[in-house]
């Protein structure tokens, strides 16, 4: 039987088989043995070349490249009034080194300029006695009085950066907010200007201005102002001592004048001492006389 005529159909048919067995064994057996070995080679470069082809076409097709340059949308795609992203700069910047920027933070909880926030218990720390200022900040770094914010910012300064500080906030001189209207009946505001002008000696209760000033304005080096405080933070003030919540330095006469004081005077107090007008002049007065209870505040400042 004469070898079949080669075409290159059955050269292909061939090649194929050779690589991945497309017809039967019988043909391809007699294809291989009429197609010549050089014949077979090319037709295996082709098919190779053209598989080869293939694979690339469809990876290029789904897997984008890399080094393809962004889309730029059209100007008319634009989103209007986008904002505009500034790059960040790194430029170093200079903070003065004073007292006044080292103090900023206070300003978060006692006001921009240091006058009492709306809250109305944070009360205003500008144009108190430094005495008053220094023992408040050392009894929050010491333990003795205990509101978690101002312990965290105090617990590792000194007594002269204290005191520094202190001075700092004395010199201010800035403006009060106005009084609060007096909405007390009339026998509880008479009640409370009486402890206020004369106290109430069954109860061994001194009168506030003993302590406190004639003008109620405080008196150097270590007694605050009563007037200018709002009604809230007064009231707290009583009620923490009372507790036992605040103390001061032994002996803590303000603890023992809470305590003898009925509940219903602390109200009136902190009402009525909240209404007072400002003065023009509200300097602390210098302490001119003993006072009629002893404070451990105002002796420690002297040793």
């Amino acid at each position: 039987m004469p070898p079949p005529r080669l075409t290159p159909l059955r050269v292909l048919k061939a090649v194929l088989w050779s690589f991945v067995g497309v017809r039967r064994s019988a043909d391809a057996a007699r294809d291989l043995e009429a197609v010549p070995p050089h014949m077979l080679i090319l037709g295996g470069v082709v098919v190779a070349a053209v598989f080869v082809v293939v694979v690339v076409a469809v990876v290029r097709l789904f897997i984008p490249r890399s080094d393809q340059p962004p889309v730029i949308q059209p100007q008319e795609a634009r989103v209007e009034n986008a904002p505009t992203v500034v790059p960040k700069t790194h430029e170093h910047v200079v903070v003065p080194d004073t007292m006044q920027e080292r103090a900023r933070p206070c300003t978060v909880c006692h006001g921009s300029a240091t006058e009492v926030t709306a809250d109305g218990f944070s009360p205003r720390i500008a144009g108190k006695p430094a005495g008053y200022l220094f023992n408040q900040l050392v009894s929050f770094r010491d333990g003795r009085r205990t509101y978690a914010p101002m312990v965290y910012l105090v617990q590792y300064m000194t007594d002269d950066y204290l005191r520094e500080m202190a001075s700092y906030f004395a010199q201010l001189e800035l403006p009060y907010p106005p009084p609060a209207p007096l909405t007390l009946p009339a026998q509880a505001a008479a009640r409370a200007q009486q402890l206020v002008e004369q106290g109430d000696p069954a109860r061994l209760v001194p009168a506030c201005r003993e302590c406190h000033g004639a003008t109620l304005t405080g008196m150097e080096p270590a007694i605050p102002s009563l007037v200018g405080l709002p009604k809230d933070y007064i009231g707290a003030q009583f009620g923490a001592w009372r507790s036992g919540k605040m103390r001061s330095v032994p002996p803590d006469c303000m603890a023992e004048v809470a305590r003898r004081l009925a509940p219903e005077d602390v109200t009136a107090l902190a009402s009525w001492l909240a209404s007072q007008p400002i003065r023009a002049d509200m300097k602390p007065q210098p302490l001119r006389r003993d006072l009629p209870l002893a404070c451990g505040s105002v002796t420690a400042l002297a040793r």
